[in-house]
């Protein structure tokens, strides 16, 4: 019985391919982690989040939303405020529902240093809900502008008793 197994010369043409395969997945998995970070004001835009200060006011009936809910947003700091995410918490479920917003003026503008604006919401309110509201920030991603979304911590909680 006579045992044929692959010759070296294929035996080393797929060791080669399989590692510069290996290789490039390796390559495409760490290019997002070398990626340009987005920059506001000439810092990290994670680092600007931090500095966001701003006022959050649940308004009922309001006469710009046609009488939906709105979120007042008051901008108390030195940070432009692009946009925000609505985040609503109901403790009978305990679900954390994404809201969205019927109105945002703002958005494509800025809620600059005392200035303030509003979002219409557009889902019913009732007693007991919990808002978070978070922060969008317009940063700079090489050539073009970004809305980045800071983190839930940097969020203001609004509640309707």
């Amino acid at each position: 019985m006579i045992k044929r197994g692959v010759s070296p010369v294929i035996a080393t043409v797929l060791l080669i391919m399989i590692v510069v395969v290996l290789a490039g997945i390796v390559f495409i998995w760490a290019r997002g982690f070398l990626s340009e970070s987005a920059v506001k004001g000439g810092k990290s835009v994670e680092t600007s989040c931090a500095d966001v200060n701003f006022e959050v006011q649940l308004i009922f009936n309001a006469e710009e939303c046609n009488g939906n809910a709105a979120i007042d947003i008051n901008n108390i700091g030195n940070i432009p405020i692009y946009g925000v995410q609505v985040l609503r918490y109901d403790s009978s479920s305990g679900s954390i529902d994404n809201v969205a917003l019927l109105d945002q003026p703002f958005d494509g503008g800025t809620v600059t240093m005392g200035e303030s604006s509003f979002a219409c919401i557009g889902i019913s309110v009732s007693s007991g809900d919990t808002f978070r509201i978070i922060p969008k920030l317009l940063a700079e991603k090489g050539e073009r502008k970004i809305a980045y979304t800071c983190p839930e911590e940097n969020g203001a909680t609004v509640a309707y008793d």
